[in-house]
């Protein structure tokens, strides 16, 4: 009953008093704040000494003890000395108490997996499972085609890769960060354009259902919150109903590295997956990802194939040579510090001549140059595809811009023989001049495409 009623009392305070309750937290929401009131709990503290402890300026200082005192949770005692209150005492041991323990219960979920698996391989105990057989990852550098293209075909639906990637319009965009070329750039997509993609899949046969949750998991490297661990639970309950009552597939962003991959089925607290681990040169071994394990950059995707869709085969068509022309010509909305189209090679060529080679992000090189290689080529096969089943008129146009992707990416090539994949590697200026040279001349290549396909559009 006591407990009862002081979980009753402070259900009231946060009810009747949310406001100051909300500006109380606000008064320590910041590390250097905590700071001060874990070093003046020690008894009376200079200003020197919480400037040694916190490493702030004597300003930066004075301004963090001013909201502290506001709040009543440090006093001054002395000119240049000051103390923690009992308030202050109390709540940061609260909060400190509250931090451990959450801490406390990620530790013993994480040990009870490991238990759980031990004893599992052991042949101990039969852990649940369920798996989708004679469903593959398409191999390819664009995870999501290779995850959504392995989905469908696994549903039945009769696509390849060139397929998912020219009705989703996705090998069309180029997109690369202003300054440095992140590895993010290929899928750093605004939110519009995501959507757009997502539409253009669809147009292949198949409804998807998208759940986000737009924001990185875990939120800190490495170490996810309590909440977030029920987020992903909750995800990947929803996920094992799909798999083992609906039996379709999943497409998962961030399973083995921040990609897509294919979720193919469960055992215990695992995913069993499909990534681009399984194809890769040589092949590594897909073991099975605990749920809270995601490596998710930016968000949490997760698509979930619904009934089939009756398409028009020539409307489809037409849809996705606007949406590529649109995707090429970069017109559509792009993340802050991202620039799309072709203005895209200019910007990266000039960030290989003008950053310092230290500061060059070698590895982000070499992956935006394989994906752009890999989307010149989907590219140019698409519209192959394309000028045969079009008007001899409207054919010889996309033969034309078919013809200057498939230059661009042999273009491309090259350039990515100059900077093969890994995570670090030279670049000398002479290279990077080079290479400049050679994105300057695939821009070219855009520009002759997109030219074509606006006489088709």
């Amino acid at each position: 009953m006591v407990s009862e009623k002081r979980g009753h009392g402070a259900k009231s305070q946060a009810i009747e008093n949310a406001d100051s309750m909300a500006a109380l937290l606000r008064s320590v929401a910041n590390p250097a704040r905590i700071q001060v009131l874990g070093v003046s709990m020690q008894g009376d503290t200079s200003v020197a000494e919480l400037m040694q402890a916190t490493g702030l300026s004597k300003t930066a200082l004075s301004n963090h003890l001013n909201q502290l005192m506001g709040a009543g949770l440090v006093q001054r005692v002395a000119r240049g000395e000051y103390r923690t209150t009992l308030d202050g005492r109390g709540l940061l041991s609260a909060a400190s108490s509250a931090y451990r323990n959450s801490l406390r219960r990620i530790q013993e979920e994480r040990e009870m997996l490991k238990r759980t698996y031990a004893t599992a391989l052991a042949g101990e105990m039969d852990v649940e499972k369920c798996e989708l057989k004679k469903i593959e990852y398409l191999p390819c550098w664009l995870s999501y085609l290779g995850a959504m293209g392995g989905c469908l075909r696994y549903l039945g639906v009769k696509c390849s890769i060139v397929d998912v990637g020219g009705h989703s319009g996705y090998p069309f965009l180029i997109n690369v960060s202003k300054g440095e070329t992140c590895p993010s750039g290929p899928t750093a997509l605004h939110v519009k354009t995501f959507k757009k993609m997502v539409h253009g899949t669809e147009s292949l046969g198949r409804k998807l259902e998208v759940f986000t949750y737009p924001h990185s998991y875990p939120a800190r490297h490495g170490r996810p919150t309590a909440r977030e661990i029920e987020l992903v639970r909750a995800l990947f309950e929803r996920i094992k109903k799909e798999i083992r009552e609906r039996q379709k597939p999943v497409v998962l962003w961030g399973l083995a590295a921040p990609e897509y991959g294919i979720v193919s089925g469960y055992l215990g607290d695992s995913y069993l997956v499909k990534t681009f681990r399984g194809v890769a040169e040589p092949p590594q071994p897909e073991d099975p990802i605990p749920y809270h394990d995601l490596k998710a950059a930016g968000c949490i995707d997760a698509f979930y194939f619904g009934q089939g869709l009756r398409i028009s085969p020539s409307a489809a068509r037409t849809e996705a040579l606007v949406r590529a022309l649109a995707f090429a010509d970069g017109d559509v909305d792009v993340q802050t510090n991202y620039v799309a189209g072709p203005a895209a090679l200019d910007e990266w060529a000039d960030a290989l001549e003008t950053v310092n080679g230290t500061a060059q992000n070698y590895m982000g090189n070499s992956y935006v140059g394989a994906c752009v290689q890999e989307g010149r080529g989907l590219s140019a096969a698409f519209l192959r595809q394309m000028y045969k089943k079009m008007p001899a008129k409207q054919s010889t146009h996309l033969a034309k811009a078919s013809e200057s992707y498939e230059r661009g990416s042999r273009l491309m090539l090259s350039f990515t023989k100059m900077f093969p994949f890994k995570f670090n590697g030279d670049m000398p200026l002479r290279k990077r001049k080079k290479g400049a040279q050679i994105l300057r001349k695939v821009r070219s290549e855009e520009e002759r495409a997109i030219k074509c396909m606006r006489k088709v559009c």
